[in-house]
Order: structure tokens, then C-alpha cells, then sequence
């Protein structure tokens, strides 16, 4: 952590919020900014207000794109930011998950997700392509599979 950051420290979820707004101004409004087929991880380093963002690769599938050996260098920044696509579908009262496959329900949408994680913790934005202006922040609560994956690759040796 450099001396700026120290003395100006940005929250996991400041910093979520940053990347994704500049991702979803790159990737603009069109349904292909709701619709990349592979997850993409950048590096992430912030000085004050300066973001900066760098690519670093993409896979098909977000697990395997945390496990290969290259994506070792997103953890030479300040912070890691994964972006990946996907379809979320309401879930009954009183289940854990959506009954039957996302993409398949009939009340499916389309959202991408972007997470940050480093060395302050994780945190990640989700926004709805049907309602693109209102994106919705998770400060690091969320659970399951992709946040303890999340996790267990910014700490990896």
C-alpha cells in the first residue's frame, strides 16, 4: 500500500464502484456490453482520484481464467477486477437458489457482474442490462463459489 493510499484510503466498495462505472463506460450501451463471452481480468492501481485500469487476459470460464498461471500478474496492482456476463433469475421465497437454470427461467435478465478484490478486502457491482442506470453495489457479503474463488486468488502465493 503506497503512502497516498494510506493516508487517503478507498473502500473495497469505492473502488468496486469506480471500476465498474469505467468499465461500463468502455463497453458502452449496446447488448454486447451486456453479452462478452469470456470473463476478462484487469489490474487495477489508484492514486487519489486516478484510476487506472490494465488488461490482463480472458477465458471462457471465470474459474479457470483465476487459475491459470497468468493471471498471476493482476496481483502486481493495487487491486484485481474480474468482468463477467451472465443471466440471474428470481429466487422463490424461502430457496437458496433460482429453480432450474438462469438462463432458461422466464423471468431471466441479463447483468454483468464486476469484482474487486486486494488487499483491503472484496466487494462487487452487479448491473441489469433492462435497467443499466442503476447499478447495484455489494460491499463483500456476498457468498458461494465465485467470492471464496475470489478470494482464494488474491491471497494465492
Amino acid at each position: 500500500m503506497t503512502n497516498e493510499q494510506k493516508t487517503h484510503p478507498v473502500t473495497p466498495a469505492d473502488l468496486a464502484a469506480m471500476v465498474e462505472s469505467r468499465i461500463h463506460e468502455s463497453l458502452g450501451e449496446g447488448a454486447q456490453a451486456f453479452n462478452l463471452d469470456r470473463a476478462r481480468l484487469y489490474g487495477v492501481n489508484f492514486r487519489g482520484d486516478d484510476l487506472q485500469l490494465s488488461y490482463v487476459l480472458e477465458h471462457r470460464d471465470i474459474y479457470q481464467l483465476l487459475e491459470v498461471p497468468e493471471s498471476a500478474c493482476a496481483r502486481m496492482f493495487d487491486a484485481a477486477a474480474l468482468v463477467t456476463c451472465g443471466w440471474a433469475a428470481p429466487i422463490a421465497e424461502g430457496a437458496s437458489e433460482p429453480d432450474g437454470a438462469p438462463s432458461t427461467h422466464p423471468q431471466r435478465r441479463r447483468v454483468r457482474l464486476v469484482v474487486v478484490v486486494g488487499d483491503a478486502g472484496v466487494a462487487s457491482v452487479l448491473r441489469f442490462e433492462d435497467d443499466s442506470d442503476a447499478p447495484i453495489l455489494d460491499a463483500g457479503e456476498a457468498r458461494g463459489p465465485l467470492a471464496d474463488a475470489v478470494a482464494g486468488y488474491w491471497t494465492a502465493d
